[in-house]
């Protein structure tokens, strides 16, 4: 467990729990096909540049959320990763990233030819920028910026983009997963305590291990439970499309 950006050590979080802080990547392609004269197959176009419009629509798909897109970077100081990537630190942008679809696009969408380089046309552009699922209210993000610039911008373009602000359902989905650690921690002392009984010499303790077996099933189904209440609450409705 290595130290955090405050120097001090980040808690360690149970299997449930990482598998909830993580962001959602996608990684969208685009490549047009067109049939080859007199034959039934198809042949991939050459990549072109697509208009801002399009290479938008193109990343979108036919997701409604708000976009949080990030380009990858060789030679940038990956404080743009240090914001995103799990850890203790991170944990609020992970938990609002919940309500984004959440676009990588790879280093050579600074190259001319690339379908999205409208969206990043040279090495000045920046890292990220969060916006409406149009593009429209873009606000865009450098490698340096904070933590607490990037929350801003990110519960401003969630608080646009549905009915109901969502940003506050981060403080009681951070109280469950609090909650799952502690029964990932007795999930793995009750197995421990049934696997030392069924490795243990002598006759075994069947009404124990029956007891033992029954707690373990009992706080598993605790566990689900605390899933499904995350689900829950991460669940808001977005505003309907202008009829603009």
């Amino acid at each position: 467990m290595g130290p955090g950006a405050t120097g001090l050590p980040e808690r360690a979080r149970g299997p449930s729990t990482k598998g909830i802080l993580r962001i959602a990547w996608d990684y969208p392609v685009y490549e047009v096909r067109e049939p080859e004269s007199g034959t039934g197959t198809s042949v991939a176009r050459a990549r072109e540049r697509l208009p801002r419009e399009d290479a938008l629509r193109a990343i979108a798909g036919k997701d409604p959320r708000p976009l949080l897109v990030v380009r990858e970077c060789k030679v940038c100081n990956k404080t743009d990763d240090a914001l995103l990537r799990p850890g203790a630190q991170n944990e609020r942008t992970i938990l609002l990233s919940r309500w984004f679809h959440c676009v990588k696009v790879p280093v050579d969408v600074l190259q001319p030819d690339h379908p999205f380089n409208a969206l990043f046309p040279d090495t000045k552009s920046e890292h990220l920028f969060v916006s409406a699922s149009d593009g429209s209210k873009k606000v865009p993000l450098e490698s340096s910026t904070s933590r607490v610039e990037l929350w801003s911008s990110m519960s401003k373009t969630l608080a646009e983009a549905y009915a109901k602000d969502p940003t506050d359902a981060t403080k009681d989905i951070t109280k469950v997963l609090d909650k799952l650690d502690l029964l990932d921690e007795r999930v793995r002392g009750l197995e421990r305590s049934r696997d030392d009984l069924l490795e243990s010499g002598g006759k075994l303790d069947a009404r124990k291990l029956k007891k033992l077996e029954g707690e373990i099933d009992a706080a598993r189904k605790e566990v689900e439970k605390s899933l499904e209440t995350i689900d829950r609450l991460s669940k808001y409705d977005l505003k309907p499309p202008s009829k603009a």
